[in-house]
């Protein structure tokens, strides 16, 4: 009878980045931020902080604020009129919300998975 040897084939997890102390480091920050669709306040005075390399899940009812939350993260709110952001969404050491900010630069940084597929109207090539 000959041995068996069997490897797992799962990679080593990599630790989060760390601080200078040795802690895990925020990668997203979000502090006093609120949110209106014109005149109605939807999003009230959220503070959060995501650490880099952890998953994190927006969980809660429909229309409790977790798209329009994610959405804040790459600007998306800016295509439509009436719609702003106050307070500050750091990535990294960066406010998402500078109107200096170049979008683009910003967009290649945070991506989105939308619930439903958005086709666009050019090939990948375009």
């Amino acid at each position: 009878m000959s041995e068996l040897s069997v490897s797992s084939g799962v990679p080593a997890i990599a630790l989060p980045p760390q601080s200078a102390q040795g802690e895990p480091r925020a990668k997203v920050s979000v502090r006093d931020l609120n949110f209106y669709y014109g005149e109605h306040h939807a999003l009230k005075k959220i503070n959060l902080t995501l650490m880099a390399n952890r998953v994190t899940a927006f969980i809660g009812p429909s229309g409790c604020g977790k798209s329009t939350l994610l959405r804040i993260f790459n600007r998306m709110y800016d295509h439509y009129p009436g719609q702003r952001a106050e307070g500050q969404v750091m990535l990294d050491s960066q406010n998402v919300l500078d109107p200096h900010l170049d979008l683009n630069l910003l967009r290649a940084r945070v991506g989105m998975v939308f619930q439903k597929p958005t086709p666009f109207p050019m090939t990948i090539y375009e």
